[in-house]
């Protein structure tokens, strides 16, 4: 995808975060003041991988976790999955702070370990038919 401005072209790759300009310098560059702003898709496109943080991970949201790594008093512990291979899809209930970092909640009753930082949740495909997003009241 490529969005040019006055200066110069903006570009970027399928599954890349940062846009990258032509020239290899960064968007708030002086060189690109006072041009316009890349424009996100509105969608993305189908095959790519979309990522949420764990701070607007919204309630019904299916993501891919690992399988059990643990427990946590009796509750099975799973963390977010890098890779789409051998993962599971669950459905977030809730997510809340926790003296350690934040910890989610799914509806099939697993939790995470409390997470730090930056974590970056692979959100699962909406075709889906053996896992469906269920409806959380809030």
């Amino acid at each position: 995808m490529t969005v040019p401005t006055s200066a110069h072209p903006f570009s970027r790759a399928t599954g890349d975060v940062a846009w990258r300009c032509v020239c290899g310098r960064s968007r708030n560059a002086a060189v690109h003041r006072g041009g316009a702003s890349p424009v996100r898709p509105a969608a993305p496109a189908r095959g790519t991988t979309v990522t949420v943080a764990t701070s607007n991970l919204p309630a019904g949201e299916p993501v891919l976790t690992t399988g059990v790594v643990g427990t946590d008093f009796g509750l099975p512990l799973v963390r977010p999955t890098r890779t789409r291979e051998g993962s599971r899809v669950r459905v977030v209930r809730s997510h809340c702070k926790a003296h350690g970092g934040v910890v989610v909640w799914f509806t099939d009753g697993t939790k995470t370990p409390p997470l730090h930082g930056r974590t970056a949740w692979i959100v699962a495909e909406a075709d889906l038919h053996e896992h469906p997003p269920a409806r959380v009241p809030a």
